[in-house]
């Protein structure tokens, strides 16, 4: 289905077919399809994945903000061809409790990578100068990018498809305030969720669960 089809399934379910002459514009339909993707995204455990190789090795590192989760790190040693380390990824609540004395590690062979805040990352132990400024692979998981025209499609299995119009008329009927509609059309996207999620997932091949920083 095209944002157009789900855009025209959802005025029909709720009739109001003139977009002229309604109370949800077409742009906040497209909005709530784009939520309704997030959504999806959760329920079959998988996102977009994006693929940093900029970052260089140092004490401290940022993301950038678009990573959700973190899903593999690494650090190039300073052989030829180089070979791959991976870091293992821990919140600081987790490391200091099991990291006894972390603070007095003298500097050595990165080994962690401890999140300190949604963005910040302590590398640990502290790169020492074999390793420091060494090039890192940082792959992660990211928000899917938000539909912008009629002709594009969810990028989601097309298994779920179908519950897009009843995600959006679900929060077009709370909207027109009639929580009855509401519920019978959520009612209708969960089943729909639910039923063609295993084939989602499948297609995807993908099992791992997620969730948002921050939330």
């Amino acid at each position: 289905m095209t944002v157009q089809d789900i855009i025209t399934r959802v005025r029909q379910i709720v009739s109001e077919t003139d977009s002229s002459n309604s109370h949800a514009s077409d742009s906040v339909i497209l909005g709530w399809i784009n939520a309704c993707t997030l959504q999806l995204c959760s329920t079959i455990n998988t996102l977009p994945k994006s693929k940093s190789i900029t970052t260089t090795c140092a004490e401290t590192i940022t993301l950038d903000k678009s990573y959700l989760r973190l899903d593999y790190v690494s650090v190039a040693d300073a052989s030829t061809p180089p070979v791959h380390k991976i870091l293992t990824t821990i919140d600081f609540s987790n490391f200091a409790r099991t990291s006894a004395g972390w603070e007095d590690q003298p500097a050595g062979e990165p080994s962690m990578l401890v999140r300190m805040t949604n963005l910040d990352w302590l590398v640990w132990p502290k790169p020492s100068a074999v390793w420091t400024g060494k090039a890192m692979t940082l792959i992660g998981s990211v928000l899917p990018a938000d539909l912008t025209t009629t002709s594009a499609e969810p990028p989601v299995s097309i298994a779920l498809h179908p519950a897009y119009p009843h995600y959006c008329a679900w929060l077009f009927f709370l909207l027109l305030n009639n929580p009855e509609r509401a519920a019978s059309e959520f009612s209708v996207f969960d089943g729909l969720r639910k039923m063609n999620t295993q084939t989602a997932t499948s297609t995807t091949g993908s099992q791992q669960k997620f969730s948002i920083r921050g939330v």
